[in-house]
Formats: structure tokens, sequence, C-alpha cells
């Protein structure tokens, strides 16, 4: 699935496509902004399964790609660089724009300070005469921009002014973002899963990391106390206590090469290590086996808008314990899907891992809701569909080469 692409415009179907015997018109272009894998994360998996959908049946897609490459995983904290990189993505920019003069322009935006630089991105895509969506991955709950203050929305508003249609991820984020930007326009789209990958996988498959017997927690994503990997150490010993077979196994990797052997040793000074299997970073049939050979997945972050994790997890059938944050009430209900907990509540996350534990008629029944699901709510198709559709949607409408008055009247 992953392209592994390193050209700083990559372009599906190519450039030189032949245009058919028939001699018809090439499809419309449409100019995809965001970052592809690697580093492994939400943003970068989403922009490789649109590349792979009928989003490239219909469209000519290109990417200016604005990985930063060297990220252990994809987190992005401003450092000196910062002003390069996004000199170096501006200019990516405005050559696409001017050799190919797309249509449609796609940008991936997340929240943080790094909306302002997606910003300039719309902003200048749509000078350039193009009709833009924002396919927005971030929530009304981080620091910037807030939902919660006036100043906040006022520069949420502001900022997505710069769009002719915004996408977000979920029901709950469509009104709660529709109110706070004062737009009435919003569309949701679920992230997605490669649900034929996880289905293909047996939970019978080998699994290494696991011994005869032991029964496998899964946590996947960044080993950080955001993510809640402190959490789930506290929540360990208390699970051994009731289940000594349960071998927890972590898919991902720390921050940085500092922070690595940092946790590894957290795990060995609580005494937990030998009960702990690290995998690093996995993808491809690798990830979906550590899934599909897992019991139940387990997401603690203090903070989410809607991980990838939860539709894979789906996919492969296995139930989710996992922090009440975000999109993921909207997509997880509580004892239907798996189990919903508080942020660092690490003592109902060792009891709903437990409770899942003890029944294995709960987990299978959990297991068939959730595999049932996944293909009708989180394949590939449903959720690029979505994005299609708005992309027909902004072609239809009459051209506009300028900024809205809204927003001109913001610079």
């Amino acid at each position: 699935m992953l392209n592994r692409t390193r050209s700083r415009a990559v372009t599906f179907p190519p450039a030189n496509a032949n245009p058919g015997a028939d001699g018809a018109a090439l499809p419309p272009r449409l100019l995809i902004v965001g970052p592809l894998p690697p580093p492994l994360g939400g943003v970068q998996l989403t922009i490789d399964m649109q590349l792979h959908s009928s989003l490239a049946r219909e469209f000519e897609l290109h990417v200016v790609d604005t990985s930063k490459r060297q990220l252990r995983w994809a987190v992005e904290n401003p450092t000196w660089k910062t002003p390069l990189y996004f000199a170096r993505d501006f200019l990516r920019l405005v050559r696409a724009l001017v050799r190919l003069r797309p249509k449609v322009v796609l940008v991936h935006a997340a929240a943080t300070f790094s909306l302002l630089r997606d910003w300039v991105f719309m902003a200048t895509a749509r000078i350039a005469g193009a009709k833009v969506i924002c396919h927005y991955h971030g929530t009304l709950h981080t620091r910037f921009p807030s939902g919660n203050t006036r100043s906040g929305r006022f520069i949420g508003r502001m900022l997505m002014s710069a769009a002719h249609r915004v996408i977000v991820l979920s029901p709950s984020y469509r009104r709660e973002m529709a109110k706070a930007w004062k737009r009435d326009d919003l569309v949701w789209a679920p992230n997605m899963a490669d649900v034929a990958l996880y289905r293909s996988v047996s939970a019978n498959t080998p699994a290494p990391w696991l011994a005869s017997g032991e029964k496998a927690v899964l946590f996947v994503g960044r080993l950080s106390a955001p993510k809640g990997i402190y959490d789930l150490f506290d929540a360990i010993p208390r699970v051994l206590e009731r289940h000594p077979e349960a071998k927890f196994v972590l898919v991902g990797v720390a921050e940085s090469d500092a922070m690595e052997p940092v946790i590894r040793a957290e795990a060995g000074r609580r005494g937990i290590a030998s009960r702990i299997a690290f995998l690093g970073a996995l993808e491809g049939s690798d990830k979906a086996a550590a899934f599909a050979t897992s019991q139940m997945i387990v997401v603690p972050s203090w903070t989410e808008a809607f991980p990838l994790v939860i539709p894979e997890a789906m996919a492969a059938g296995i139930p989710v314990v996992a922090t009440a944050v975000g999109a993921i009430p909207d997509f997880v209900k509580d004892e239907e899907d798996g189990f919903l907990i508080a942020p660092r509540d690490w003592k109902a996350l060792a009891d709903c891992i437990c409770r899942l534990l003890d029944d294995e008629r709960l987990r299978r029944r959990i297991g068939e809701r959730v595999r049932e699901r996944a293909p009708r709510e989180f394949a590939i198709e449903v959720g690029c569909g979505k994005v299609l559709e708005v992309a027909r949607d902004v072609l239809a409408k009459p051209p506009a080469s300028r900024l809205s008055p809204d927003c001109r009247n913001r610079i």
C-alpha cells in the first residue's frame, strides 16, 4: 500500500499517461498537499490511501510532499529548521500550481501552529484560481486554534475561510466546528483502514513475540506520555495479578532516539519488562499480524482527533479499550465495541482489560460486531468516497480566482 517515492512532486497516474485510444481528455488535476510516508502517521497513511482510491480514477492526482523524512514518528515540534521546511514546501507548492494548474487543491491540515502554514498553502492555491478543500485532522480542544475561546474561534474562522470546503473527521466535529467557524457546509469523512489487508491475516498467524498460552494486549502508536504509555505501565501490574498470561505488545517507537531507552528502562524499573514485547514500528502485513494475534487494543491517549488504529482494530475484529476523547465516542460505543474510559484512569484501564480477558464470549461478540462494521463504515472507499463527493461539488460551482471577502478582509 505505501508508496515509497521520495520525489518532490508525485503523480498518480504518471503525467505522461496516454489519454486513451479515443482521444478523450485527461481527467481534471487534483493536487494534494501533505506528508507522504515515511514516517508513519495518521495523515501520511490517509494520503497514501487516497492515492490508491477512486480519487485516482476520477482525477489526475499530484502530491506536494511536505514530509520531514527524518522524524522517527509522525510528530512535529517547532525547531530552527521549521522556517526552512516551510520555505521548501511553499516553493514546491508554487511550482506545482504554475506547472500543473490544478482544478482542485486538497490541503491536509493539522491543529496547533502548523495550521498557519496550511492557511498560507490554502490562500496561495485559492489566489492561483484553484478550488481549495481543507481536510482537517485536528480538534476544537487544542491550544491553537482553541474552540473554547472567542479569540480561538475567530482565528479558526479566519484560517478556514481560505478553503471553499472543509472536511472534518466525525459528525460531532462537524456540528461543533460548524458552530465555532460559522459554516454550514462542513462535511465529515471517517478515518479509514485497509479492511482487506486486516481481514487477510488469520488469528493463527505465527507470533514470535508470544509464548504458548499468552494472550496479547495490543498498543499501537507513539510511545509517549500523551499517548498514555505510562498509564498503561501503571495498569499492567493490576492486570497481571488476575491474568499472569497477559502479554503487552507495543507497536511503535518513542519520539526520539534518546527517549527509546528511557521508556524501556522505565518498564524494567517497574518490574514489568518481561511481560512487554517492544516490536518497534510495523506496517503492512506485519502490522496486521500484530492486530490479528491480539485479544484487544488499548488506546489510552490523553487527547486524540480520531486515531487510525481504531478502524484498523475493527477491521481485524478485536475489541477496543479507549479513552473517551476527541471523536472516539462517535465511533466506539461503550460495552458494544469495547469500553470507554476517562483519560489517565489507569485503574479503569486495567479493569476493562481484565473484563475482556475474563470473558471469551464477550470478546467474540464484540469482535463479530466491529468486524461487521468495518467494511461498511471504515473501508477506504467509504472515506475517500466522501472526499470525492466534495471534490466533485466544488468543481461543479462557478470558478473563483481570489480569496473570499471574509478571508481577504482579514489578511
